[in-house]
């Protein structure tokens, strides 16, 4: 997915070193590149997300001094560094655009497939051709810039300009179009910073395209060279950026659901107590987000089978008693029938009214927001010393005596 062009990333090949902003990056891209390894060998629809990073992985180590000097002189081959780090450049933009295919518009792409199959072999073998159709009596840093009259050259550089430009044009449609379509903020936020990132690698491309252009009038380029480098690399940031933003919202959710579960694990441990056979013996995975759902869904059947023990003068009284709660009246009044329920089913009392069906509705239908929001509130209000007192009150006036 990165959006490199003729110009490579880099300094030149004489040993002047990356800043320390663009060693960090590089760092960042081969980190989430390790990252993505275990979700690539479980998912085939990952795996072109991972070629793209382990690909841009690759050309931008080929484009420190030191791997390319070393290949360049073990080879005898003067840049070939250079050709292999842009052969890697289309390789990362053409996996980059099926996977944005295969995410945001399924019915492409088996067309862009098959428009990869041949567009991008032809590509490579274009640079492959030019490459060593040019004569490079020496390591030059640009091939343009060492060769400005050179058709071959301006060949060479035209191919990766026009391939990754149409690439990133293309991403850059695909991922703004399905911003809006996202499920979740982390999703849209990350869509966006892509969409961004693969239109700041077009305008990259199209400066390269002008370059080449002037160059051949004679004209001079508008733009000095730093600042197209620095869209090239704002255009990595931002879509590394991109990348790890829907990562990060996950872990976060991830984050807020393990907390509410530690909430919850008191409440669903009382309730079950009194109604064991609600609780699942199947098991669920081990996900913060699955085992939320699965103790959201045991505390609600629980409730069900209590609320057969609860007749309509307990649940005045506790309507009466959780008046002054305020906002958290209601959470109150359920928690204090509820507590008085558990208690007496536990001595053995038998339900007063039918007992309600136990649920089993999938995690999937719960409004989950609104469920774990009204599940916080019980389970505060069902630990709370007001709750505790009305039960103690409840189960004694129905001639069960329950220790605290």
């Amino acid at each position: 997915m990165h959006p490199a062009g003729p110009q490579h990333l880099g300094p030149d090949l004489a040993g002047a070193a990356y800043s320390p902003y663009k060693l960090l990056i590089v760092a960042l891209v081969g980190l989430v590149t390790l990252w993505r390894l275990p979700a690539a060998i479980r998912s085939p629809r990952q795996r072109p997300l991972w070629t793209a990073f382990a690909a841009t992985t690759g050309l931008l180590a080929l484009g420190l001094p030191w791997p390319a000097a070393w290949i360049d002189a073990t080879s005898g081959v003067h840049n070939l560094a250079m050709l292999l780090k842009h052969q890697l450049d289309l390789v990362a933009s053409s996996a980059g655009l099926t996977f944005c295919a295969q995410t945001a518009r399924p019915d492409l792409a088996a067309r862009w497939r098959r428009v990869r199959l041949a567009v991008l072999p032809a590509a490579q073998l274009g640079l492959v051709a030019t490459f060593f159709t040019l004569h490079r009596p020496t390591e030059v840093a640009d091939f343009y810039q060492a060769y400005p009259a050179s058709t071959a050259a301006a060949l060479y550089l035209l191919i990766i300009a026009g391939f990754i430009g149409a690439a990133m044009g293309v991403g850059s449609w695909l991922f703004g179009s399905h911003v809006r379509r996202a499920a979740t903020r982390s999703l849209r936020a990350g869509l966006l910073v892509l969409a961004l990132g693969t239109a700041t690698g077009v305008a990259y491309s199209a400066l390269r395209i002008c370059q080449i252009a002037l160059e051949a009038v004679g004209r001079p380029m508008f733009l000095d060279e730093c600042w197209v480098l620095r869209i090239d690399w704002a255009s990595i940031t931002l879509m590394l950026l991109g990348s790890v933003i829907p990562a990060i919202g996950v872990a976060l959710r991830g984050l807020r659901d393990w907390c509410t579960a530690r909430r919850l694990v008191p409440l669903w441990r009382e309730l079950t107590a009194a109604v064991p056979e609600v609780v699942l013996t199947e098991r669920l995975g081990r996900g913060p987000r699955l085992r939320l759902h699965r103790l959201a869904i045991e505390i609600r059947d629980a409730a069900l089978v209590l609320a057969g023990h609860a007749d309509p003068e307990m649940r005045f009284q506790a309507a009466i008693v959780a008046v002054a709660a305020g906002p958290e009246q209601s959470a109150l009044a359920e928690a204090c029938w509820l507590r008085a329920a558990a208690a007496l089913r536990r001595a053995g009392h038998v339900p007063v009214v039918p007992t309600a069906p136990a649920q089993t509705t999938g995690c999937e239908e719960l409004d989950f927001a609104t469920e774990t929001d009204r599940l916080r509130s019980l389970a505060a209000a069902y630990a709370s010393a007001t709750a505790a007192e009305f039960a103690r009150g409840a189960t004694v006036d129905r001639g069960v005596a329950v220790a605290r």
